[in-house]
């Protein structure tokens, strides 16, 4: 079976593209997940997202097994002899469920149950195989990504509070590219958010906060995007710099789509950086889910969940890091917001929050030990399918070697972050892949070999671990590759009807000098277009689009099509 197996889920965007990326794969050997989390699996194949309905259900079952056995026996083309006891089976389910998480089955209960039901149903048979044990390679692409249950060693505890302290489900699994065991190597991540038009200031601070609690050791959480995702992963990357591994803290990337449809593609090396430094890229959705804008939203959620302490960095008034916010808060979470020049709308979130008495102000962003735990170095769980010969784990004396951490790094852009990767890095990247023979499955596609890895293998055979200075600065910029850069051209004629009017729209505020923004958008659209593009949110679903395919770009907050585009 490819790689590029196409794992579709409905209420996908029409014209999307497959980002699936065998570079970005593991080298090590990922084991068949347990037969519990494959049909948790399937029964997240089944949803459109968060769904309290299939988690109470589940709840009130014996296990994910019996839960999918019932649903294919209530399925309407199951003859009524079957169907009828299996239906009954499945509403006691759900009652018992709803009993246990504490709340009561009333008739509009049963009523959003049978309409949650039905949808169920209608998806289960997109499926290419009611044989679920069978489709463990097809969940997992070919064993590149890792599929983890609440049993799992790996499994982010706090996840929980979703459930007893909101009344939201938490996932049913999650899917890992990169190293499980960062998710619960810190009993008290951090997580760091703001707005994607961050400025020059709130990606210092982003940048330096993250550096800092990596520095210590803790886990750094965000969610992947522009803006500020990307200067807090590229802070806690860097704090390896100088440093032992086996000291500095991970980051978690969370996206709202598979992982075969991770982006913004501008922020591939940041990717790859955070699997090869023993992070991980995680999602509570199966591969070939569209990240549509309404999974952001959910995806906060766990974001807000997995932190001990959630920072907003920058963010205006309407914002999704305010939403990841608002989260936190009804979770209990630690919530610290940057203040900002009041005469700047990209700060206006964050003063009102302050302002509000929702969050607890930052006073400095070179220091995180008032508002951390105590400094320790990450803890790497044993993981079934991890060699500890693989791993971070490494000997008892390399605290003595670390080198002293200096003055903070001033952080790069996360424009120019999302493309460094200095020739240096370039080599020991080819020198680091390793092959594993998997008798169960496909063998790995010569991605980059982890650094964790390869310092376990060096060890293994005796050799000197890498001295500092051999370790690249992640700030460096690259020389420009005219031959990639033509390779990587996008031709908007091969793009989809609707995205390629967007960026005629695009065109037409810049030929009005007009500042491209979304209502800007708007207002040209209705001019020329009314009928093709009729709200704001199919503006806003376009740009997510475009935006995931490198198209466009944001530079403090004004949309521009992107250098690529032909």
């Amino acid at each position: 079976m490819s790689n590029a197996t196409d794992i579709r889920q409905s209420g996908g965007t029409a014209g999307s593209v497959d980002h699936t990326d065998t570079s970005l794969a593991v080298s090590r050997t990922i084991p068949v997940p347990p037969t519990d989390t494959l049909y948790r699996a399937a029964l997240t194949f089944c949803l459109d997202g968060a769904d309290v309905m299939m988690y109470a259900t589940l709840k009130g079952a014996e296990n994910a097994e019996s839960l999918w056995h019932a649903l294919a026996q209530s399925h309407p083309s199951q003859p009524s002899e079957i169907c009828g006891p299996a239906l009954s089976r499945i509403d006691r389910m759900f009652v018992d469920g709803l009993t246990r998480w504490g709340r009561k089955a009333s008739a509009n209960a049963m009523r959003s149950f049978r309409n949650a039901l039905a949808c169920w149903h209608n998806r289960m048979m997109d499926l290419p195989s009611q044989d679920i044990i069978q489709l463990a390679d097809w969940f997992t692409m070919d064993g590149t990504q890792w599929i983890i249950g609440p049993g799992h060693p790996c499994w982010p505890s706090q996840l929980a509070d979703l459930s007893i302290r909101s009344d939201w489900a938490p996932p049913l699994c999650l899917w890992i590219k990169g190293d499980p065991r960062a998710l619960t190597s810190c009993a008290k991540p951090v997580g760091i958010v703001g707005s994607r038009d961050v400025t020059e200031y709130g990606r210092y601070v982003a940048h330096t906060v993250a550096e800092q609690a990596a520095v210590a050791g803790h886990l750094v959480v965000s969610g992947g995007a522009m803006g500020t995702d990307a200067a807090a992963h590229w802070g806690a990357l860097n704090a390896l710099h100088g440093r032992m591994p086996a000291n500095v803290g991970k980051t978690v990337a969370v996206f709202a789509g598979g992982l075969n449809h991770i982006g913004p593609m501008r922020n591939r090396t940041l990717f790859e950086r955070i699997e090869a430094q023993g992070g991980a890229l995680i999602s509570e959705l199966c591969p070939g889910t569209i990240p549509e804008a309404r999974r952001f939203l959910l995806r906060n959620r766990i974001i807000a969940a997995m932190s001990s302490t959630l920072i907003v960095t920058q963010a205006r008034l309407r914002s999704g890091a305010l939403n990841t916010a608002g989260w936190a808060c009804e979770l209990l979470r630690e919530v610290y917001a940057v203040p900002g020049d009041i005469n700047q709308p990209c700060n206006a979130g964050c003063n009102k929050m302050i302002g509000d008495h929702r969050a607890m102000i930052l006073c400095a962003a070179t220091s995180t030990e008032d508002i951390c735990h105590e400094r320790h170095k990450p803890v790497m769980a044993a993981c079934p399918g991890i060699s500890k010969s693989t791993g971070q784990d490494s000997s008892e004396n390399e605290e003595a070697m670390e080198v002293p951490a200096t003055t903070p790094l001033s952080p790069a852009s996360s424009e120019s972050s999302a493309s460094q990767e200095s020739s240096q890095d370039s080599g020991h990247s080819k020198r680091s892949k390793t092959k594993h023979t998997q008798p169960t499955r496909t063998q790995s596609k010569d991605g980059p070999a982890s650094a964790t890895a390869d310092s376990g293998n060096d060890k293994s055979k005796g050799e000197e671990l890498p001295s500092s200075h051999q370790m690249p600065d992640l700030r460096v910029k690259p020389k420009p590759d005219p031959e990639k850069e033509a390779q990587q051209r996008i031709i908007i004629a091969k793009l989809p009807e609707m995205e390629r009017t967007l960026v005629a729209l695009i065109r037409e505020c810049r030929k009005r000098h007009l500042i491209v923004t979304p209502d800007a958008l708007l207002r040209v659209a209705r001019e020329t277009v009314p009928d093709e593009i009729p709200n704001i949110g199919t503006i806003l679903e376009l740009l997510g689009a475009l935006e995931l395919k490198g198209v466009i770009e944001r530079d403090a907050g004004i949309l521009k099509l992107s250098s690529r585009v032909g």
